[in-house]
């Protein structure tokens, strides 16, 4: 049955002083800056809603890349939700559907939202997505500097909620964008890069459950391969520090083969000198060995048993470790720095375990006495002041 055609005589519109000056929320909240202005609040955790996001982040990245400015692109997933909803539902009698999740979410987002105030960016935004996922996007001058502020947020979600929040980060350069732009290619690439962050974060996921490892990750990724790579290597600003010892670091290394053989190169700085650094690399099979991890282009490379066809990708986790090395100073080599007037500490870590390696290695007093020499006129051309 069709609605009644019956006349009924228009109702005025009664006046409600409310209405136009309480807004659905406070556009000055929102986790923005120049980016995504004007967008819409998502209405559990307070971010940036993804359509808005989805519209307004392909020209907003595109235009800070052609400027030559550095992109940090993260997404973060709350770890175990399902379970913690379904668990909070059985014991709790006042909960139901996804309510535990919306409390998660809510505080997700407020947590982001402070932590997103203190940050030094002035470009950049947060965003909610699906369910559980939250993404930030920022115009950044550090990479080592964010990846520190990531873990920060990171530790203040685990601190906050009853789950732990886990993130994979990748960092964007000029260098990524496309030489051949077609029609849309903004979009296109803007969603390639967040699907390979998307992967990497599902893969250290899984990887992290399989081997029984506790959540809370930040796994650190690459933009994918052009089809015409630069030879000259990574550009170093997107490059982190190698983990110090005991530190750990999760990544997706990229196989290559140079010169013949097989290498995984990090997305982290090389070490400096020829030593290199040894590392405790776990792969997501679980297996793990020492390797030493060595300069290529400036970036930390490691040997790899076969680069595969078609394997652009593997998930380690790599663990800083203690150098074995003496460093201590013998008592001669002091007594002769302290007579010259010169500081140990001027010579760079690697030189002087080198220094201290020929040193204890010298067969005759006489042998040791010169490397001891030896060792003085390095510290002085350090010094500039050459005996």
């Amino acid at each position: 049955m069709e609605p009644s055609r019956t006349y009924r005589p228009a109702t005025p519109a009664v006046h409600d002083p409310l209405t136009s000056s309480v807004p659905l929320f406070d556009p000055s909240q929102l986790p923005l800056r120049t980016w995504c202005e004007g967008s819409r609040e998502d209405a559990v955790t307070g971010l940036v809603a993804f359509p808005d996001f989805h519209s307004h982040i392909p020209r907003c990245l595109a235009a800070a890349l052609d400027e030559g400015r550095l992109v940090a692109l993260a997404i973060g997933d709350v770890d175990g939700l399902k379970d913690h909803v379904e668990r909070t539902n059985s014991t709790n009698p006042t909960s139901y559907g996804h309510l535990a999740g919306n409390e998660v979410m809510a505080t997700v987002g407020a947590t982001t939202r402070a932590w997103f105030r203190e940050q030094p960016f002035d470009i950049g935004c947060a965003a909610t997505f699906g369910g559980d996922e939250v993404i930030l996007a920022a115009v950044v001058d550090d990479a080592a500097q964010f990846h520190q502020a990531l873990g920060v947020l990171r530790d203040r979600l685990g601190a906050a909620l009853p789950v732990t929040v886990s993130f994979a980060l990748m960092f964007v350069t000029a260098g990524d964008l496309p030489a051949q732009r077609e029609r849309s290619w903004k979009h296109a690439f803007t969603n390639t890069l967040l699907a390979a962050v998307d992967r990497t974060l599902f893969t250290h996921k899984a990887a992290r459950r399989a081997g029984g490892g506790q959540g809370g990750i930040i796994a650190v990724t690459r933009p994918p391969l052009l089809p015409e790579p630069d030879q000259a290597g990574a550009n170093p600003v997107v490059l982190l520090p190698l983990p110090a010892a005991s530190d750990v670091v999760h990544i997706v290394a990229r196989p290559e083969r140079i010169g013949g053989r097989d290498f995984l190169l990090l997305p982290c700085r090389g070490p400096v000198g020829q030593r290199g650094a040894q590392l405790r690399v776990t792969f997501s099979t679980g297996s793990s060995r020492t390797v030493v991890a060595y300069a290529l282009r400036g970036q930390a490379a490691v040997p790899y048993a076969a680069v595969a066809d078609g394997v652009t990708g593997v998930p380690l986790t790599v663990r800083g470790l203690r150098d074995r090395t003496p460093r201590s100073v013998p008592e001669d080599l002091a007594a002769a720095l302290e007579r010259a007037g010169l500081d140990w500490t001027a010579v760079p870590a690697h030189e002087q375990a080198q220094i201290l390696h020929l040193i204890t290695e010298a067969g005759t007093e006489e042998i040791r006495a010169g490397r001891i020499t030896a060792a003085v006129d390095a510290v002085a051309a350090r010094k500039g002041t050459a005996r």
